[in-house]
């Protein structure tokens, strides 16, 4: 499959001094190709104005200019039943007090929920997790009241956006209703948790800002 993103492509949305690589030398042995690459010649995005945030240990005075392993995270012994491999994991950041971490040797973005402690596969590649965020921030204009004062139909941006994600990565949508969906109430008391990119979906359709 060809690769989805690249520096150009993420410049396009985010200021150049906004995408942070990382030193080659500071990942893993063994990192998945193309993450490694993603991580050194492309960046993850660290502007306050995204769904994501990078991980504040890479800023931390004295830190080692590495990711941290979830081995590191601050409950790391209160997580059961954690595929095989887990604590090597290595934290890029958070979406919605959520961690997200990179399976170094799959590749995989997988989430961990806030106060949950266990792990949902997020996305099946660095890439594509590179590549929604950089749809959401392109449609910006047309969602967020922060940029743009005209914002005529954000539940249509929602609704395209996800279409956009499914082609690109079905993965974290298989099985899962919209956060707009009218046969599935995500408020009932017995309603499992709205996956990630749904909760942020749901704040595009309900405008954000």
């Amino acid at each position: 499959m060809p690769q989805l993103t690249d520096r150009s492509m993420m410049e396009s949305v985010f200021p150049a001094e906004k995408l942070v690589t990382l030193d080659e030398e500071k990942l893993p042995a063994g990192l998945h190709e193309v993450a490694r690459s993603l991580l050194v010649d492309t960046g993850l995005p660290d502007d306050r104005s995204s769904f994501f945030a990078i991980d504040g240990g890479l800023f931390e005075e004295g830190a080692p200019g590495r990711l941290r392993r979830c081995a590191e995270l601050s409950h790391f012994s209160r997580y059961q039943d954690m595929p095989n491999g887990w604590a090597d994991w290595l934290v890029i950041g958070e979406i919605h007090y959520d961690v997200v971490a990179l399976d170094p040797k799959s590749g995989a973005v997988y989430c961990l929920p806030d106060g949950e402690y266990t792990a949902h596969l997020l996305n099946q590649s660095l890439d594509s997790f590179l590549f929604f965020l950089y749809l959401l921030e392109r449609e910006r204009p047309h969602y967020d009241y922060t940029v743009s004062d005209d914002i005529p139909d954000p539940e249509s941006v929602a609704v395209s956006l996800r279409e956009r994600m499914m082609r690109a990565d079905p993965l974290p949508f298989e099985g899962v209703e919209p956060a707009w969906s009218e046969e599935f109430d995500w408020e009932a008391e017995d309603a499992p948790r709205m996956p990630t990119w749904d909760c942020v979906l749901s704040a595009v359709y309900e405008t954000v800002g």
